[in-house]
């Protein structure tokens, strides 16, 4: 975790320079946390996820705006929000979890607006390679936080 943390500093430093690159030590060391609970627990702590939706604003009024920021989160929230609703009212199960959600939106505090749907689909993408290979099995839980977080992680550094 703190190899992560400072790998994505030292990134983020020499493309930002030193002080921009602060912020992604705390983002490295929560999407490798967030990684190694999800894959066993199958759930996504607000204790690491929520801290990721100020810190990613704090960073980006560093860098640009944030009213487009606040409106992709608020739009993020709103439209998963009814997804989860919609597939638990059709399908009688969730499908979604509330801290993947929470994840999203930190997401969209941290990403570019025009880079936030790369992200969803980035992420959607390798869950589904995940889940076709391990259809044989007949595993029916998914931990989306395993590859929300990576992306958020590589995404950020490069937008």
């Amino acid at each position: 975790m703190i190899a992560c943390a400072i790998l994505a500093f030292g990134l983020a430093a020499g493309r930002q320079g030193w002080l921009a690159g602060l912020p992604f030590v705390p983002l490295g060391a929560a999407a490798v946390a967030i990684f190694l609970i999800d894959l066993r627990h199958y759930r996504i702590p607000d204790r690491l996820s929520l801290p990721l939706i100020p810190l990613g604003l704090i960073h980006a009024a560093a860098v640009t705006t944030l009213l487009p920021r606040i409106l992709a989160m608020a739009v993020a929230l709103a439209a998963l929000t009814l997804l989860q609703r919609v597939f638990l009212r059709l399908r009688g199960k969730s499908g979604l979890g509330g801290g993947d959600v929470k994840l999203i939106v930190a997401a969209a505090a941290w990403l570019p607006v025009d880079i936030l749907p790369l992200f969803l689909l980035a992420a959607s993408v390798t869950a589904l390679a995940e889940a076709l290979i391990r259809r044989s099995n007949h595993e029916q839980r998914l931990a989306f936080g395993v590859h929300l977080a990576p992306w958020l992680v590589v995404l950020a550094l490069i937008g």
